[in-house]
C-alpha cells in the first residue's frame, strides 16, 4: 500500500492512493495536491504567475499559524495580492496534530479577476454549508495580505452541485477546480476584462455524472504519467547503449 508509484512535481502518489480513487473512499491530500499540480502545469510559461493553485497543506498551514506574523512570513513568496486567482482547498480537520483528518473538502478562490483592488472569496461547497466555518476562518487570515482591497474582500458563497453521498466532497474539489481553469483559460483567451466569473461554467461543467467519472479520469491519468516516465528512462537507457557502442 505504502510502495510509491509515481513522484510528480513536490507530490509522492502511493498505491494505496489508487486504491483510494477506485472508491468509494475519501480522497487524501496527496491525490487533490497531484491533481492541482497537473492542472497548473497546464498554464507555466503563458500566465505570467496570475493564476495559483495551492496544494491542501498551504492552506491549512495558514489557517492554523498562532499570528499573523508567521502568516506573512509563511505567505510572501505565494506573492497572494498579485495574483488574479488563487484556489485553496479546504479542511474541516479540527486538530492539526492529526494528520488525514477531517471529513470535508471544499474549495475557496481568492478571485481578484476585476483588479486588485475589488477582491471576494468565493466559496464552494458541495455540502451546503458545512464548511463555512474553516472557510471563514481561512478568508479572515488572508484578508491582512490584500492591502490593496478597498472592498473588505468579502466572502460569498459560489453555486456548486450537492453532492450525494459522504465520500465525493474532494473529488467536487478537483472537478471544481477544472472548470475554474477552463474558464480562465477561455477568459484569458478572448482577452476579457471584468464581467462574468465562473459560475456558469461550474454550472456546465461539474454535476453528478462529471464527478463520477473524474476518479476514472485521475487513474488513467497516473497510469500515462507511469507509462511516460517508463518511456523516458527505456529511452535514457537506450542512448546510454547507443554512447557506449
Amino acid at each position: 500500500g505504502n510502495e510509491r508509484v509515481l513522484s510528480y512535481g513536490d507530490v509522492v502518489l502511493l498505491r494505496s492512493d489508487l486504491s483510494i480513487l477506485r472508491g468509494p473512499h475519501f480522497l487524501n491530500d496527496r491525490i487533490i495536491a497531484f491533481y492541482l499540480a497537473h492542472l497548473s502545469a497546464a498554464f507555466e510559461g503563458d500566465d505570467d504567475g496570475d493564476l495559483l493553485l495551492l496544494p491542501p497543506s498551504i492552506p491549512y498551514l495558514l489557517s492554523n499559524l498562532p499570528d499573523p506574523d508567521s502568516v506573512a512570513a509563511v505567505a510572501e513568496p505565494l506573492r497572494l495580492a498579485s495574483r488574479s486567482l488563487v484556489l485553496l482547498p479546504v479542511n474541516d480537520n479540527p486538530d492539526a496534530s492529526v494528520a488525514e483528518g477531517g471529513s470535508h473538502w471544499t474549495l475557496l478562490v481568492l478571485d481578484a479577476t476585476n483588479g486588485a483592488s475589488r477582491p471576494r472569496f468565493v466559496h464552494h461547497d458541495s455540502l451546503g454549508v458545512l464548511n463555512s466555518d474553516a472557510a471563514r476562518q481561512l478568508a479572515a487570515v488572508l484578508r491582512p495580505l490584500l492591502p490593496g482591497a478597498a472592498n473588505g474582500a468579502p466572502l460569498v458563497e459560489g453555486p456548486t452541485p450537492m453532492q450525494a453521498n459522504g465520500h465525493d466532497c474532494g473529488v467536487y474539489v478537483i472537478a471544481l477546480a477544472r472548470a475554474i481553469c477552463n474558464w480562465w483559460r477561455d477568459r484569458r483567451g478572448q482577452q476579457q476584462e471584468g464581467g462574468a466569473d465562473w459560475f456558469d461554467t461550474v454550472r456546465k461543467e461539474v454535476d453528478a455524472e462529471s464527478v463520477k467519472a473524474m476518479r476514472a479520469e485521475l487513474l488513467h491519468l497516473i497510469a500515462r504519467l507511469i507509462q511516460d516516465k517508463e518511456d523516458e528512462k527505456k529511452n535514457k537507457a537506450g542512448e546510454g547503449l547507443c554512447f557506449k557502442v
